[in-house]
């Protein structure tokens, strides 16, 4: 592929931001890098090493990078009650889950929520699909509601047990919580699963712990 054709498919990823969480990007980045004391840091993006979510403390698991090129899309860090390199475990595991994204590109989030639904719709089988189909809906309206994305704002997509799938920016609630652990395994498998977006921003969030 000669370099002006691998800067124009960069340029298209970047105008429908499915950089995000395109397909067969081109030089995908990802790479843990972390400071000590209480935060972890990559690309200059700073998460907190615990939080607290439904009364349970939650640790860092992991940062992985999202871009295409030389352009950088997102950080994200997965949060779990207990840090594992294992995917199966992770997916699996009881009690809150957050991950949360740190914007590093103006871009509006209906690119999100296309590119989210794309990765669903081709990874989980079509009675998956079909259970999942009225409450990935209200997901997508409540990201397509959040409106235009800016550099420097953060995205929580949030599991809690009893009330389900919750969308934050910038620590704001969007819309209502969303039933079924089974939806965010879904939207989780993207980032971790056995066939993620970006094998090497698995790989940093299944770093295991800080």
């Amino acid at each position: 592929m000669s370099l002006t054709s691998s800067r124009s498919r960069s340029l298209q990823c970047i105008r429908r931001w499915s950089l995000a969480l395109c397909v067969g990007g081109v030089g995908l980045l990802s790479a843990g890098v972390f400071a000590p004391a209480q935060a972890a840091t990559l690309e200059g993006q700073r998460f907190d090493d615990t939080l607290v979510l439904a009364d349970r403390t939650l640790r860092l698991n992991g940062l992985g990078l999202r871009g295409v090129a030389w352009v950088k899309a997102f950080v994200a860090g997965l949060y779990l009650s207990a840090p594992t390199r294992d995917t199966a475990q992770a997916l699996a595991m009881p009690g809150p889950k957050r991950i949360r994204l740190q914007v590093m590109l103006d871009a509006p989030s209906k690119e999100l929520t296309r590119s989210l639904l794309k990765r669903v719709h081709k990874h989980e089988p079509a009675e998956v699909q079909q259970r999942l189909e009225s409450r990935l809906t209200t997901l997508a309206t409540h990201l397509d509601g959040v409106g235009d994305l800016k550099v420097g704002d953060t995205l929580d997509l949030d599991y809690v047990p009893g009330r389900g799938v919750l969308l934050q920016h910038n620590d704001r609630p969007v819309g209502t919580a969303i039933p079924g652990e089974d939806l965010y395994r879904a939207v989780m498998k993207i980032f971790v699963g056995d066939n993620p977006v970006d094998a090497r921003m698995k790989q940093g969030m299944m770093r295991g712990g800080v």
